[in-house]
């Protein structure tokens, strides 16, 4: 399908809507109203449906809406918006268009849509509609006289001002089960992408951050699903180019981000993986290259051609090498450092004088990330945090040490302190830290 980008990253928190306080009655009166307006005056596009079923499982849930006459939905929009009896339901007129905007996200849309909902209104009701949408599209301070509209006002400026921000694009390359799919993981602080010793990725899969968390996932499917589940995602087919769209629990950035997965090149099972992921390499526009390394595996063939092709078709100071898997390491047989040094003796040899080499247990981010943000944890990821907390609390674990841009804290969180040692922190930095 093709997205549109506007609509496809926009956040939106209706858990603390206004109308969510008032009888059931009145709220299907007020979806109502809201259907109607957008169906009738804005063209019906697979993105309202998406967002009004998003109202309708808030407002209504369950219940079934029932089909109405025009003037019977007419009639039910003068209730709201221009009742003579009830003069404290002026403020849902309001509401209405603070919700057109956020549904259609479009300022013509929102205009020709706002101009429908003043034939309900007398002139001095449109002109008041007139100045909502100045503080819709201009950021200018809101009066305490419409103070109820703040939350959604605000909700739609943020999406706005984030919407018109450049976008920075990261692809992320790998063999097989080299971690990649639970650094992209770890990085989002989210489990979006598949992870398994089995080939996960077949295709492309374009991942958007959103403004701000409002525990929604956007799955591009068909139909558009903007409450996609973990398992609607793991259910997807990956054999076709697939979006989504969730909000980066990153430190470093504020900024449209689009993190581009790509499938395994070595694939013994789909030797089309490799064209997939080298055509898009050399034909997308992205800013940087997360290459991402098995520190389990490093110094095979597979590994070596792929290096040498990449050293060869891309900008090599657009690459970032993670050296990933390091919590597999055991202190007596393995040397992070001699892994480093390694790594960076072949690259130089490739033809890059100063490759940039993040060091990092991907598995050990994620986790972090889960337990910083109260996700729930099944009882072996507990089991695991807490065996890599061990580790990684020893000096010889800390690879915050191979980051120059990484201050120590004594005031720290436990996995603040858990995040720069496991290496999540200096990749961030060196891949996010420069933005504006």
């Amino acid at each position: 399908m093709e997205i549109n980008y506007q609509n496809f990253i926009e956040a939106l928190i209706l858990d603390t809507h206004p109308m969510r306080r008032t009888k059931s009655k009145l709220k299907m009166q007020y979806y109502i109203g809201l259907e109607h307006l957008l169906r009738k005056c804005e063209e019906n596009n697979e993105y309202t449906s998406a967002r009004l079923k998003q109202y309708r499982n808030v407002l209504v849930g369950n219940t079934d809406v029932p089909k109405l006459t025009e003037k019977e939905c007419k009639d039910v929009i003068y209730s709201l918006v221009n009742s003579r009896i009830r003069p404290w339901r002026k403020k849902y007129r309001y509401w209405l268009l603070c919700d057109i905007a956020l549904i259609i996200f479009d300022e013509a849309k929102i205009k020709r849509t706002a101009t429908c909902l003043k034939e309900y209104l007398n002139k001095r009701q449109a002109l008041e509609i007139e100045n909502l949408q100045t503080f819709l599209f201009n950021n200018v301070e809101i009066p305490k006289t419409i103070m109820f509209t703040k939350d959604l006002v605000e909700q739609f400026r943020t999406n706005r001002d984030f919407a018109a921000k450049p976008e920075k694009r990261y692809i992320v390359t790998a063999n097989v089960s080299a971690g990649k799919s639970t650094l992209i993981n770890a990085i989002i602080g989210k489990p979006l992408t598949r992870t398994s010793q089995e080939i996960c990725t077949g295709n492309l899969c374009y991942i958007y951050n959103k403004p701000f968390e409002d525990d929604v996932v956007h799955l591009a499917a068909s139909p558009l699903n903007f409450n996609a589940s973990y398992n609607d995602l793991a259910n997807t087919e990956r054999s076709v180019v697939s979006s989504i769209a969730s909000h980066f629990r990153m430190t470093h950035s504020t900024n449209r981000v689009c993190i581009i997965d790509t499938p395994g090149v070595n694939s013994a099972i789909n030797r089309n993986h490799k064209k997939i992921t080298r055509k898009v390499l050399k034909e997308e526009i992205y800013n940087k290259l997360i290459y991402v390394l098995n520190a389990n595996k490093l110094g095979t063939d597979e590994e070596k051609e792929h290096l040498q092709w990449v050293a060869e078709n891309v900008t090599k100071e657009k690459v970032v090498f993670v050296l990933n898997k390091l919590d597999d390491f055991k202190n007596i047989d393995d040397s992070v450092e001699e892994s480093i040094n390694g790594v960076k003796s072949d690259l130089n040899a490739m033809g890059y004088e100063n490759p940039i080499i993040c060091p990092i247990s991907s598995y050990f981010a994620f986790l972090i990330k889960l337990k910083e943000n109260g996700e729930q944890m099944s009882e072996d990821e507990i089991d695991a945090y807490n065996l890599y907390f061990k580790k990684f609390s020893k000096d010889e674990y800390d690879l915050s040490i191979y980051s120059s841009t990484i201050d120590s804290n004594t005031n720290e969180t436990e996995q603040v302190k858990m995040g720069k040692r496991c290496g999540l922190y200096g990749l961030e930095q060196v891949l996010f830290g420069g933005e504006s």
